[in-house]
């Protein structure tokens, strides 16, 4: 039994530990006439019960422990089920989505840092000069290209973080 008080004249019990007395605490204020003219202050108290110490000592709640979690079970957790299967069959190169995501975030900063640059008309590595006759086409082809090179490959990103959000899940038994 769990037992939480807010006021000084109980204890706190966690678990029936044996160090504190199973009663609880009296006042040892005695009603005087003094006691009486006093202004009594009144206390709050709170207690909580947790739903297991309702019930009977006797009764044991039943747990569902999976078949693989058993001690002498040879079955492999919902995890590992899959990677049997897959060591011996070929697997295709994929991609993890973060490389997706990174790739997507250099592209469009290098997309938005072409349109300043051509704004600006300052080169910052000197590679083209502004007076240059590629210069705004190179600046040109790396915007309208960029832009929706990297939004495609931001796509992906989630694509692929859904697909192995997906494929944990129904190796955990969600789906």
């Amino acid at each position: 039994m769990v037992t939480l008080s807010l006021s000084p004249l109980h204890y706190v019990s966690i678990n029936n530990n044996p160090y504190h007395s199973s009663q609880f605490a009296r006042s040892t204020a005695t009603k005087t006439p003094q006691n009486r003219s006093k202004k009594q202050a009144r206390k709050l108290t709170v207690f909580a019960v947790t739903e297991g110490s309702s019930k009977s000592k006797k009764e044991k709640p039943e747990e569902s422990v999976p078949s693989w979690a058993n001690p002498d079970s040879d079955e492999p957790p919902p995890w590992a089920r899959d990677e049997a299967g897959q060591s011996g069959s070929q697997q295709s190169l994929q991609i993890p989505f973060f490389v997706y995501l990174l790739a997507s975030a250099i592209t469009a900063i290098a997309a938005i840092g072409s349109v300043f640059e051509y704004v600006n008309q300052k080169p910052v590595f000197g590679v083209l000069g502004s007076d240059s006759v590629f210069y705004a086409p190179v600046l040109g082809f790396f915007v309208f290209t960029g832009i929706p090179t990297a939004a495609f490959l931001w796509f992906k990103s989630v694509q692929v973080a859904n697909k192995e959000a997906e494929e944990q899940d129904r190796r955990d038994g969600y789906k």
